[in-house]
């Protein structure tokens, strides 16, 4: 499925934080979201997956308005959200973590490091070891539309380059992977899209070529001061 957002404004404590989005997160592509810190970029997630409401603007779920909809409905359309902070059962075990969701035998295919863990409780696992279990587990769920918040929070630079690959086949399977990244220059690497978001509003939107080839060009949508492309 492809996610699209469509002029999307979105507040907290009624002020805008998000301002007239308009990007596309394309199945089998990943879409990779960058900014400075406080852009926006969760918040944004957040509206998309229901946490939040929307202020004005349209979010569709392959071709439907799910603008309305409730986040448990748009969860079963196969709209998944991994948040920030590695949001494990820290009493139940891996196994357990992962049989909340579905089989077993698809999250060690992705994440072989987890199997000698599988009766240890996830709050005694490694930051690595977590985000592994986090997405893993969302993954063996079969969404359509992953939405993936700062996976890189807090880890290693050898973690996230383990990490990386799992989203680019998960998109390999028609998945739509939109993916907010602080590791900008690791997260374009694997991205098919690129969006900037600075100071709520969009300041670029194309391939990720150009922001790849020139830490200017970078810079200067992190700033807001690069024209939006599409």
């Amino acid at each position: 499925m492809t996610l699209a957002l469509d002029d999307l404004t979105v507040a907290r404590g009624g002020q805008p934080v998000v301002r007239g989005v308009s990007l596309t997160a394309a199945a089998g592509q990943v879409t990779v979201l960058l900014g400075p810190n406080g852009a926006g970029k969760t918040t944004l997630l957040e509206a998309v997956s229901g946490v939040l409401p929307a202020a004005g603007g349209r979010i569709r779920l392959a071709g439907r308005d799910i603008t309305s909809w409730s986040r448990p409905r748009r969860a079963r359309q196969g709209l998944a959200h991994v948040e920030q902070g590695r949001a494990v059962f820290a009493t139940l075990t891996v196994r357990e973590n992962i049989r909340l969701v579905g089989p077993l035998d698809r999250a060690l295919e992705l994440f072989p490091e987890l199997e000698k863990r599988l009766d240890v409780r996830a709050g005694l696992l490694s930051g690595g070891e977590q985000q592994m279990l986090v997405l893993g587990r969302a993954i063996v769920g079969g969404p359509s539309v992953l939405l993936l918040d700062e996976m890189s929070l807090g880890l290693a630079p050898a973690i996230v380059r383990r990490l990386l690959p799992v989203l680019r086949g998960l998109a390999a399977g028609g998945c739509a992977v939109l993916l907010v990244e602080q590791f900008a220059h690791a997260a374009l690497t694997v991205a098919d899209t690129a969006y900037v978001l600075a100071h709520g509003s969009l300041t670029y939107g194309g391939p990720p070529e150009p922001l790849r080839a020139s830490d200017d060009a970078l810079a200067s949508a992190y700033l807001g001061t690069a024209p939006p492309r599409s």
